[in-house]
């Protein structure tokens, strides 16, 4: 097949097929549609045409055998010369395990690339997972989620694959890299899928596993109504639910995509808070799995910064457990943001008396600590410097003085030089605290000079401020933006 040649006509269904109904040759065959929109739209949705991709990724995808073959698998018994998917085949076969059929008749032969972590792929389960698939050595690839840019997802046991890929998959670990020899029985069968695979043609899959969730009675959660889940389901449907998406969320947070994990754990709160509990041993498991979730949404929240959803997941953990560490301890960090350090405070104090020895903690006290002596320093010296004379006044004359006189004064003092040197130094140190979005003032009716002051300083800095109270209790917060 040549990757930069004419295209090649598809057509998309209007449902998916069972491709082990479709290849089955004592069936009754398949019937199917034609999506009709699909006839309208052009061809450049047809994503497994290599010529829509970057000629160098095409290239760089090519399959290739390993540099160390051995010369003796070049040939057969015989002497006759192999092709180099025979080469594959006979190498393949020389491997321990390499055979990972059933029955062990060789149609899906593995070589495994890089070792995974943890068990294998479970029966049913909701794999991701990056592949290249190809109809002989030497060729480009005939389909490829690498050159779409997009991971493939499927829920394994119903036929969304080929057999031999299904086989494929459920051998392997999480972050495992395999090729796969896969047999045309295993495969397309003798009828191929023109033009694309020939007949009778064995394929090769590069795969790499991303992640999976075992689905095991999840898709039926789904698929139920609300009176349904209430009839049918036991807790313990409904904690596999549970466990489904917090495996998933956690996939999401450990590529760091925290606004996905969050999703997958506030399902998992919405799934818990609807079951209606039916015993106490009941309560216990859901005590426990709603407090993960709690703690779980805490924390994506405090990665995103939304230190107001912190403490509302905090508080809801706290409300099971009065002494979840980790939920004192979020809680903390989020109000020393929001510049609220005395219940900041009170929180990680009572994290680190659970927790003594957690450097954590302890450096989570350290750095409120910090802001809380600046914070009172700044206060003082503001104290000191609001209301007080100009620096450009200090040197007038008497006759400066008389000339003014007879001018009328302005209802509020003008703002002091070092008033405004001040507030430029606090936005300065403020904008470059990691730990610190908000930075309450004082509690103390300033003149409209210094308000101006502080909003021209903060918009040339790149920050917003808003007001609190009303009258004596009138009072200032910048936000970083």
């Amino acid at each position: 097949m040549d990757p930069f040649g004419n295209d090649e006509t598809c057509t998309r269904l209007k449902n998916a097929l069972d491709i082990n109904d479709l290849r089955d040759p004592d069936g009754e065959g398949v019937e199917f549609e034609v999506d009709e929109n699909d006839l309208a739209q052009t061809d450049q949705e047809q994503d497994t045409n290599l010529h829509c991709f970057e000629k160098n990724k095409v290239a760089a995808s090519i399959c290739l055998l390993s540099d160390n073959e051995d010369e003796e698998d070049n040939f057969e018994g015989d002497g006759e010369y192999l092709t180099e998917k025979e080469r594959l085949h006979k190498r393949l076969l020389k491997m321990r395990d390499s055979d990972i059929t059933p029955n062990k008749d060789g149609g899906v032969l593995k070589e495994m690339k890089t070792p995974g972590i943890g068990g294998l792929v479970a029966e049913g389960a909701l794999v991701s997972f990056h592949y290249n698939a190809y109809t002989d050595v030497g060729q480009a690839p005939y389909d490829s989620s690498r050159l779409r840019d997009q991971y493939s997802k499927l829920r394994l046991g119903t036929g969304q694959c080929i057999r031999g890929l299904e086989l494929a998959l459920l051998s392997m670990k999480k972050h495992e890299t395999a090729r796969f020899l896969i047999h045309h029985d295993y495969a397309y069968g003798e009828m191929g899928c023109p033009p694309r695979i020939p007949k009778s043609t064995s394929l090769i899959y590069d795969v790499e596993i991303l992640y999976f969730v075992e689905q095991e009675g999840v898709e039926d959660y789904h698929n139920m109504t609300e009176e349904e889940r209430r009839q049918k389901l036991t807790y313990v449907d409904i904690e596999k639910v549970v466990k489904a998406l917090n495996a998933e969320g956690k996939e999401y947070f450990e590529k760091r995509e925290y606004h996905r994990a969050l999703g997958k754990y506030r399902k998992a709160e919405e799934v818990l808070q609807r079951y209606n509990l039916k015993n106490e041993e009941e309560q216990t498991q859901w005590t426990k799995q709603s407090l993960r979730v709690y703690l779980n949404c805490a924390t994506c929240s405090n990665y995103l910064k939304q230190f107001g959803r912190v403490i509302s997941y905090c508080n809801n953990a706290l409300r099971l457990d009065r002494n979840a560490v980790k939920a004192h301890y979020f809680k903390g960090k989020a109000l020393h943001s929001l510049g609220s350090f005395e219940d900041a405070k009170q929180s990680l104090r009572t994290a680190r008396n659970l927790k003594p020895s957690d450097m954590l903690i302890n450096n989570a006290l350290k750095d409120l600590a910090k802001s809380i002596k600046e914070h009172t320093s700044f206060e003082k010296s503001l104290y000191r410097k609001m209301f007080s004379q100009p620096a450009s006044d200090a040197g007038e004359t008497s006759g400066d003085k008389e000339k003014e006189e007879s001018v009328e004064r302005p209802s509020q003092p003008p703002c002091s030089d070092g008033f405004r040197a001040l507030v430029q130094e606090q936005f300065e140190k403020f904008k470059n605290d990691p730990c610190m979005t908000e930075m309450p003032f004082p509690e103390r009716q300033m003149t409209e000079n210094e308000i101006a002051c502080i909003l021209e300083t903060a918009t040339a800095l790149g920050m917003d401020v808003r007001k609190r109270g009303t009258g004596n209790s009138l009072r200032f917060e910048v936000y970083k933006q």
